[in-house]
């Protein structure tokens, strides 16, 4: 229990905490820890202590214990917990009760864990481990930078590739959201937006201004020279489709080439990190790069050299060598091989470079410097490793071992309000490079005139389990005994609340084995009527009518008419939509894994150009359903090697094509990244239930992941998942209360 109050303070009042902290277990349990394991752990801890806002509660603090398993072993947290009944005591800021204040064992697991770290060998594989949480974590943001590392040394399975686009899709949602368009944008639009079920084709639409489209990366201010190559060298390296008009709208200055004159500083680093991105050197106009570069290599105060610049100092106004634009010329001209040039200012940068390097084996910033700068040597390698003048490796030797030194103990390269993710990354290139290796962010053999072909990239092609079906109980289920009755009969009798609706036989065969029949009956109904046979019996706590509309939503025996004839019939409060459907993510979606339609998303309305445009709404499924399906917490469906399978609410596409294509897929799921899924049914439901004002909601099995190796004997297993699932949320009597 928290100590008693003592004294007052104008701010707060003072609090003796009692020390939640197992300090004989702490020692112990991070030195059984492995480096990676060490710097991940300390890398999330530091993310809570520097980044939380709020008021701690009682879910943050268990979200906290979930997300950090470790903390449990060293935290008593009902110790923790118990401080929430005397928050009011606590020192506030305007951002709440800090973390750090109401919870300082962690700071004290931090400081303990960032001494044991600066006690590890200093070298790469720190380096990478430091880089290797904040990789995972990326989005968004400049720390992709720590995602291509990771993938251009063969890590890259590392990475979810699928919640990195999602993030990508996310922040453009944000910008249209948060009223970013300069023009005025529809409600539909910004609704669509903030569902997150906008597609990238029209989000660039929305978003384009004067022919160009803003950035949606966020960065610092010494992030922004580099921040747009990251984005190219992010897709090169995972293949990451759907953002093209963003792609072309960055590399339009680039290949239109300096427009009058340029600051050679800020144009150097411009195109150093450009040059970094093969596919932005794929992308960009020829002619473009080559003009930057002519315009680079001639000097505004003298045109043999270039890295001479005039720095207005107040005090001291004076022409400075600018040292990194020689290792920036000779890297950007091999990258770039421009035709009909003189080479000769090769030779001039790489004597500068013999000429200046110090005797610690760093290189100063500028000649008349006394101190070596990360940025020149990093440079410096870059640019001697791809000109190779002779005696070059004597030079990058000395280099590589003064970057070396200059690492910090934490693992990382860091100066002064640099970016301290894309340095490391830098330097780990450049110590590559210095050595004559070819393990880079970027191909040594890039050729811009032959066109590039990023890196092979795109799911692991994983092995599908194999399952041994007998004895589980829905696998070939009997069909039960059923009485045939008419239907002005059975709307005597039945008042069905549910209605389910299914598309295959064997989707029908997995809800009549759980179907009984309803109250003082000995069997399940059977109505006939037109084009209709409906089933009627209890699902759960609930009479139901179950009836099999054709696949796809069009002809006679199409969902949209079958739902329709449903609700015209048996007026039901909820019609459902259950069955199978395809994942879009072999990483993310196991087999009968079951997806919840929290929004549908319509793809055959489109319009053709260029890039489709799709025109459908993008309907949300009813939220109360989906808040029932959320809350199934207790629901389990195990299967044949007793893995259990998962949940996932999100979007998911529908139209009538049977989709069984990689190509087409991808070219699907890079318009909306937010899908999770995909079928055929799902407009007819909506656009039936939605005239008739009925709840509704979709909930289906990952059969397949439409990818070309489509095949049916996940069929009846994801078929079964979904109706689990489907039968124990409205097993509950009270499922439908308020609906």
């Amino acid at each position: 229990m928290m100590a008693h109050k003592q004294g007052k303070t104008s701010s707060a009042k003072r609090v003796i905490l009692k020390d939640a902290l197992k300090s004989m277990r702490l020692a112990t349990r991070l030195d059984m820890l492995e480096p990676a394991e060490l710097l991940g752990f300390a890398h999330d801890l530091g993310t809570y202590l520097h980044w939380w806002m709020g008021d701690p509660t009682e879910e943050t603090l268990l979200n906290l214990r979930t997300s950090l398993p470790l903390l449990d072993e060293l935290v008593d947290f009902d110790v923790v917990l118990e401080r929430l009944e005397s928050l009011d005591s606590f020192k506030r800021s305007s951002f709440g009760v800090s973390i750090g204040v109401f919870f300082p064992e962690l700071t004290k697991i931090h400081e303990a864990c960032i001494s044991r770290i600066h006690k590890l060998p200093q070298g790469v594989p720190k380096a990478e481990c430091w880089l290797r949480p904040i990789a995972q974590h990326a989005g968004a943001d400049s720390d992709v930078e720590a995602a291509v590392y990771l993938a251009s040394r063969g890590h890259k399975a590392n990475i979810d590739i699928d919640a990195l686009r999602d993030s990508w899709h996310s922040a453009i949602c944000s910008d249209i959201e948060h009223g970013r368009p300069v023009k005025k944008v529809p409600e539909t639009v910004i609704n669509r937006a903030r569902s997150r079920t906008i597609s990238l084709a029209e989000a660039a639409q929305v978003l384009r201004f004067n022919q160009s489209l803003f950035r949606f990366f966020t960065f610092r201010d010494e992030e922004e020279d580099f921040i747009d190559a990251s984005m190219f060298r992010t897709v090169e390296w995972f293949g990451i489709i759907g953002f093209d008009p963003w792609l072309k709208s960055f590399i339009s200055d680039l290949s239109l080439g300096p427009q009058g004159g340029i600051d050679h500083g800020l144009a150097g680093w411009l195109l150093f990190y450009w040059c970094r991105s093969d596919l932005a050197l794929q992308m960009a106009e020829r002619h473009g790069l080559e003009s930057w570069l002519w315009a680079l290599i001639n000097g505004q105060l003298d045109r043999e050299n270039p890295w001479r610049l005039f720095l207005p100092e107040r005090e001291n106004p004076r022409t400075h060598d600018y040292l990194p634009l020689c290792g920036i010329i000779l890297f950007v001209w091999h990258r770039i091989k421009p035709k009909a040039m003189r080479e000769d200012i090769l030779q001039r940068a790489s004597d500068l470079l013999f000429q200046t390097q110090m005797r610690c084996g760093g290189w100063p910033l500028y000649t008349d410097d006394s101190e070596p700068c990360l940025i020149t040597t990093c440079f410096a390698l870059h640019g001697l490793a791809l000109h190779k003048p002779i005696g070059w490796e004597q030079l990058a030797a000395r280099g590589a071992e003064w970057l070396e030194r200059q690492q910090d103990a934490e693992g990382y390269w860091y100066i002064k309000g640099g970016p301290t993710v894309m340095l490391t990354v830098l330097a780990l290139d450049a110590l590559v490079l210095a050595r004559g290796g070819r393990e880079v962010t970027f191909k040594l053999d890039t050729r811009a005139e032959n066109g590039l072909q990023p890196p092979a990239t795109g799911e692991r092609a994983d092995v599908e389990p194999l399952y041994n079906y007998d004895g589980q109980e829905w696998y070939e289920p009997s069909i039960p005994t059923t009485t045939s009755v008419s239907l002005v009969r059975a709307k005597e009798v039945a008042k069905p609340r549910l209605a389910l609706i299914v598309a295959t036989e064997t989707e029908l065969r997995q809800v009549l084995r759980v179907l009984k029949p309803i109250p003082r009956r000995q069997r399940i109904w059977k109505v006939t009527h037109g084009y209709d046979t409906y089933y009627l019996g209890s699902f759960g706590a609930f009479q139901a009518v179950v009836t099999l509309s054709g696949m796809g939503t069009e002809g006679a025996t199409g969902a949209t008419l079958s739902v329709d004839a449903v609700i015209r019939d048996w007026n039901p409060t909820v019609v459902v939509l259950v069955g199978i459907v395809f994942g879009v993510s072999r990483k993310k979606h196991k087999p009968a894994d079951v997806l919840i339609a929290e929004h549908l998303i319509p793809y055959e309305h489109q319009r053709v150009g260029d890039q489709p445009i799709f025109r459908n709404p993008i309907p949300p499924s009813s939220p109360i359903l989906v808040s029932r399906f959320r809350h199934a917490l207790g629901w389990a469906f195990y299967l044949p090697d007793g893995s259990k399978c998962i949940k996932h609410v999100g979007p998911v596409l529908s139209g009538n094509k049977l989709i069984d294509n990689r190509e087409f897929k991808d070219a699907l799921i890079s318009q909306y990244p937010s899908a999770i899924g995909g079928e055929m049914e799902g407009t007819g439901l909506w656009s039936a239930a939605q005239r008739a004002r009925k709840e509704w909601i979709l909930v289906k099995g990952v059969c397949d992941w439409a990818d070309g190796r489509k095949h049916d004997s996940y069929h009846a297993m994801a078929a079964a998942s979904a109706v689990s699932l489907c039968h124990y949320v409205f097993s509950d009597v009270h499922a439908l209360d308020g609906v």
